[in-house]
């Protein structure tokens, strides 16, 4: 009887002080004078997100129009029982990311020691981050860009003969897919040195692992991210990965073999990997682990992201016949100046091609959030109010992107907007800004531009009745994806 009395003592104790210090940390913006919407444990401001979905652009665009309605310049949630301070004004945001950015070098993004392919330039901060972002500069510069170029067009070159079967039967093509091939293929080249061949084998090995981690989520995927979303400290404790376990150890597995390969045979190749074994053997600035990583990250965020911008701006280009005729007539102006050769200054340099691609950036923002940590305490200007050491900072970039007040009729589709080159565009944050800022913006934009181009020189592309309108992000998954796949159809020119 006394084993139970004092079984019964120890959880009421229990709850009263897990009450206590719940409510003590749901207060922590109310005690700071920060408007803040009202959590819910266990998941705090999660609760009504997470059956919908683990999309952080939904996530934070519903605080951002929460925030917006309230009349807020900042607001504060919670992630479990971690505060969030949203920024809602973009000028305040602009502070974060440049002039004020010494209070706020961190992302905060979730890593695990215990995967290498979770530890690399975009999820490392402080030290690790300076001398990462230093030793990869170099690999991004035009100089290098315009060695790639080569190696992408003939990528580009073997998506638009896959696609001539499509043109002459009239059928639909999911552009997703093809523009995932092209991107794999390209990223496999130009980084690893390898050819994917994922037009020849819609099977392909790297074709694979893309679907697997962007396409193929499982309940525990999703648990797993919205775990490491909302309670990241036990989780890298307990050495929880977001990263499926065949997708890292694939990615261990072969740039190992690859790395051991070249050395083995004195093999040099003009690729990303060959610029990181370099550096790994110069000065041993690199270890295997960071290889790994940086290899991780510039495949996943180069394949996913640019083939997604492509596919966007083809389904948005079928929308508007007019505008798709417009850049068709630039990019035939600009290959006629350059005898009929693809360079890297004239893909770059169309006015009308780099307005149609931000406007597609600005609508479906790839990177719809920013996120930033704030490393030591900051006050900001207009109101005073002061933010302590390792507070949380949420960038909501679709909010910003898809707010009339700065883009008047946000869902439309209007490269016009950029094509004043004295505008300025509060909030438009594609690649970030300041010094975290997209390293691999350039081949990136790169990649998008030479698939348009490559596909509008010799197709006519059009709406397909098997896509579903108006196309909706899709919440289930963690990048900006469509909720239904995007069928195209094709016409020869």
């Amino acid at each position: 009887m006394n084993y139970l009395l004092e079984l019964l003592i120890f959880l009421v104790t229990l709850s009263i002080s897990v009450t206590i210090f719940v409510h003590y940390r749901y207060g922590y913006w109310k005690r700071r004078n920060v408007p803040y919407l009202k959590p819910i444990f266990p998941m705090g401001n999660n609760t009504s997100i997470f059956p919908k979905g683990i999309s952080l652009g939904i996530i934070s665009k519903y605080f951002y129009d929460e925030f917006t309605k309230m009349g807020c310049k900042i607001g504060g949630v919670f992630f479990g029982i971690d505060p969030q301070l949203v920024i809602v004004d973009p000028d305040v945001a602009k502070d974060i990311l440049t002039s004020d950015f010494g209070y706020f070098v961190a992302r905060g993004v979730y890593k695990t020691s215990s995967d290498p392919t979770t530890v690399n330039l975009f999820t490392q901060d402080g030290f690790e981050w300076r001398t990462a972002r230093a030793k990869s500069t170099s690999l991004f510069t035009s100089a290098k860009m315009r060695k790639f170029l080569e190696t992408m067009s003939k990528c580009a070159d073997e998506m638009a003969a896959s696609l001539e079967q499509n043109a002459i039967e009239n059928s639909d093509v999911k552009m997703l897919e093809v523009m995932a091939c092209f991107t794999t293929d390209v990223i496999g080249s130009a980084v690893l040195g390898l050819n994917c061949n994922s037009f020849k084998d819609p099977n392909a090995e790297f074709r694979n692992i893309g679907r697997q981690l962007f396409d193929e989520f499982t309940l525990m995927d999703t648990i797993k991210i919205f775990l490491t979303i909302s309670f990241p400290k036990l989780c890298e404790k307990i050495g929880v990965s977001n990263i499926q376990p065949e997708v890292s150890e694939f990615f261990c597995r072969t740039v190992k073999d690859l790395v051991k390969y070249r050395e083995d045979n004195n093999l040099i190749r003009s690729d990303f990997l060959q610029m990181l074994i370099d550096m790994k053997n110069s000065t041993n600035q690199l270890t295997m682990d960071e290889i790994i990583g940086q290899v991780f990250i510039f495949f996943s965020a180069g394949f996913e992201t640019s083939s997604t911008t492509a596919t966007l701006t083809l389904f948005e280009l079928s929308q508007k016949p007019e505008i798709q005729n417009k850049l068709r007539g630039e990019i035939e102006e600009c290959m006629e100046k350059n005898d009929n050769r693809i360079t890297y200054d004239a893909l770059m340099g169309m006015p009308y091609m780099n307005a149609v691609v931000e406007e597609t950036l600005r609508k479906w923002p790839s990177v719809t959030t920013l996120t930033r940590v704030c490393t030591k305490d900051y006050t900001f200007r207009d109101s005073g109010i002061t933010i302590q050491k390792n507070t949380n900072v949420i960038i909501p970039v679709l909010g910003f992107h898809r707010d009339s007040n700065y883009h008047p009729k946000p869902m439309e589709f209007d490269p016009e907007r950029f094509m004043n080159k004295n505008s300025s565009y509060p909030g438009y944050l594609p690649f970030g800004e300041g010094p975290r800022m997209c390293i691999g913006m350039r081949f990136g934009q790169m990649q998008v531009k030479l698939g348009l181009l490559t596909i509008l020189r010799k197709y006519q592309v059009y709406p397909s009745p098997k896509t579903s309108l108006p196309l909706e992000i899709d919440p289930d998954t963690f990048v900006l994806h469509t909720k239904q796949p995007i069928y195209l159809k094709l016409k020869k020119l």
